[in-house]
């Protein structure tokens, strides 16, 4: 019954994709962002509004990603930080258009938004890191709604044939939004780990971890600890956005 309703609503979708999330028109009557797959439901987004999502096309500090202005190379914060990744990549800054749909996606029950952000990353993850498999960041324990990281792997293992290795699970730790680097390392001692503790997977020379927002690189750094224990050599970032 649930794979009906679900045939049932992207049928719906197709027909009366409602409004767009950001300029609130009908998308019956302006289009919608489909990513180019005309038989699947279109995200929430008209085209026009979908083009102010601009990738960050600037000069990015070579470990976290973040524009640089002034600096070369590196930026003065990941000049006296020490992280397990080799560096994180952002599509977007976090700010304007790109917060807002990520904020509806975390938050909003948008999932369709996936299939848009999954796009981008696709892309993304094909000039940069071709062929390496993507670690999904695990969600925090208890969280109601599926997690939008989740949502986005599917749509990158299902629409772009991307690997897919759900090698880490999350078992605690308090909100960290209020916390600098330091203090969200030490939240996240021990809360990360192996997804399967009683074997090791086979080990991979490279992947690429998937987040939604870089901020501290906290997260990134702690996952990243994980992995390489697991028996990869180097593991590289993927965010949607950096803040």
């Amino acid at each position: 019954m649930k794979g009906r309703g679900d045939a049932l609503g992207s049928a719906l979708e197709l027909i009366f994709p409602g409004r767009c999330l950001l300029c609130g028109e009908w998308l019956l009557f302006r289009g919608s962002h489909a990513g180019g797959r005309k038989a699947s439901p279109p995200a929430p987004v008209c085209e026009e509004c979908a083009s102010l999502l601009v990738p960050i096309e600037d000069r990015c500090c070579a470990r976290c990603g973040m524009p640089l202005f002034s600096e070369e190379g590196t930026c003065i914060r990941c000049r006296r930080t020490e992280y397990a990744f080799e560096s994180n990549r952002s599509v977007f800054e976090y700010r304007a258009v790109p917060r807002t749909l990520i904020m509806q996606l975390k938050f909003g029950g948008r999932r369709r938004l996936a299939r848009l952000f999954a796009d981008f990353l696709a892309r993304m993850l094909n000039d940069s890191y071709p062929g390496l498999p993507v670690v999904p960041v695990p969600p925090r324990p208890g969280r109601r709604s599926r997690d939008a990281i989740e949502l986005i792997a599917r749509r990158l293992e299902r629409d772009h044939g991307i690997e897919i290795l759900r090698l880490l699970r999350r078992i605690g730790g308090r909100q960290q939004k209020s916390l600098d680097f330091l203090e969200r390392r030490d939240n996240l001692r021990g809360s990360i780990g192996p997804l399967r503790p009683t074997g090791k997977p086979q080990p991979r020379e490279a992947v690429v971890l998937l987040d939604d927002v870089f901020t501290t690189g906290a997260t990134a750094d702690a996952c990243a600890r994980e992995i390489l224990l697991l028996g990869c050599r180097k593991v590289f970032v993927i965010t949607l956005a950096i803040d």
